[in-house]
């Protein structure tokens, strides 16, 4: 296993809005392993966790896998899903481990786990579609390419 040193990865501000470190990651693979820490501010209106914020894991936690799994490429998630097991409360701190399922040069799917920290019960799991962006292509707007 060829594994990154997590201590010089740059802090990513979405990452780091949403209470969360990298672990560890398999440079080869991307498989990963972070931790996320929600707070009373994300509570919904029957007190748990919202469900948006737990979604926002599942992509951050696949970005990480499909930059270092994917061979480095830009990405953008084409698809999103979240399928919530239990609910999570304010205290609980999660475990997240994601993977590589599928792989090719248009796209990495990625799977990812989110468990609770004390018991490791599953909470969320979630499947990302991250399809690499051309090389070398200019940005163009969205009203560029409806022309």
């Amino acid at each position: 296993m060829s594994a990154i040193d997590v201590s010089k990865l740059p802090v990513m501000p979405v990452r780091a809005n949403l209470g969360g470190t990298v672990l560890a990651v398999n440079g080869e693979t991307g498989a990963s392993r972070l931790r996320y820490v929600p707070g009373e501010h994300l509570k919904n209106s029957v007190g748990t966790i919202f469900g948006g914020y737990l979604a926002a894991i599942v992509d951050d936690a696949a970005g990480i896998t499909a930059w270092f799994g994917g061979g480095k490429h830009r990405f953008a998630t084409s698809q999103l899903t979240v399928n919530f097991l239990r609910p999570v409360n304010p205290e609980d701190a999660l475990l997240v481990e994601t993977s590589i399922t599928s792989l090719n040069e248009r796209q990495a799917v990625v799977d990812v786990k989110l468990k609770r920290e004390g018991d490791h019960k599953l909470m969320v799991t979630g499947t990302v579609v991250q399809v690499f962006l051309r090389k070398n292509a200019p940005a163009q707007s969205a009203q560029e390419e409806t022309k």
